[in-house]
């Protein structure tokens, strides 16, 4: 979800953070490192996680929605429920019915050039470098989370938040244990790293802090 909504609740905040109790598969050869590696990062806020990775470091034919960003370098893609996170404001009805019944999902994905720090300058940021074969299971695991009709990219639904940005419809329900931090856990998860489903974001940032380098503090 967005991390530009702030004074939430507090149920709601605590509610938002719980991830999915379903176990993430991660074999444990996975996470073994040999020959080039490709870096990922998590960028995250107090309740809110997201992945930036490269465009061109995406293999093949995956992600075709990154042709929609021609003059971006990078991606940073958002997973969450999809009235609430394209809402414009804070709104608590569609909070509290994201929270209580499975609901239907979105993507947010921002486009943007120049060190990744620049782009997030008040957001925690951990970098991972997974070997090149564990970051295309990662890009995969990205590439399936859009909802498309037919064999092309999945239409945008219409601008994003903040910068150039755009949502696009996804697969998999958004409800209380399966959220934006479930969502990164398993793309991380798929990369090989034991990262089990996060109860808050701070468990996600804590676990990932053990396989990432902290590059930036959250302020």
């Amino acid at each position: 979800m967005a991390a530009l909504k702030t004074g939430l609740p507090l149920f709601v905040v605590i509610a938002v953070g719980v991830a999915c109790a379903a176990a993430v598969k991660n074999d444990a050869y996975l996470f073994h490192q040999d020959g080039p590696t490709t870096p990922v990062y998590l960028v995250s806020d107090h309740w809110h996680a997201g992945l930036v990775i490269k465009i061109s470091d995406i293999p093949g034919d995956l992600v075709p929605e990154s042709h929609d960003f021609p003059e971006a370098d990078y991606l940073e893609f958002g997973w969450g429920d999809w009235d609430f996170y394209q809402a414009p404001r804070f709104n608590l009805g569609y909070a509290i019915k994201a929270l209580l019944s499975p609901t239907k999902s979105v993507l947010h994905v921002v486009g943007f050039s120049g060190p990744v720090v620049n782009y997030a300058p008040y957001r925690e940021i951990i970098r991972f470098r997974p070997s090149s074969r564990n970051f295309e299971r990662l890009a995969g695991y990205i590439d399936e989370s859009f909802a498309r009709l037919g064999t092309g990219a999945a239409v945008p639904l219409g601008r994003g938040l903040y910068g150039n940005s755009r949502f696009y419809p996804a697969r998999g329900k958004f409800h209380l244990f399966n959220t934006c931090n479930t969502w990164a856990a398993r793309a991380l998860g798929a990369a090989g790293y034991s990262i089990s489903p996060a109860v808050t974001v701070d468990t996600l940032v804590s676990e990932a802090r053990q396989f990432g380098e902290a590059i930036q503090a959250g302020r």
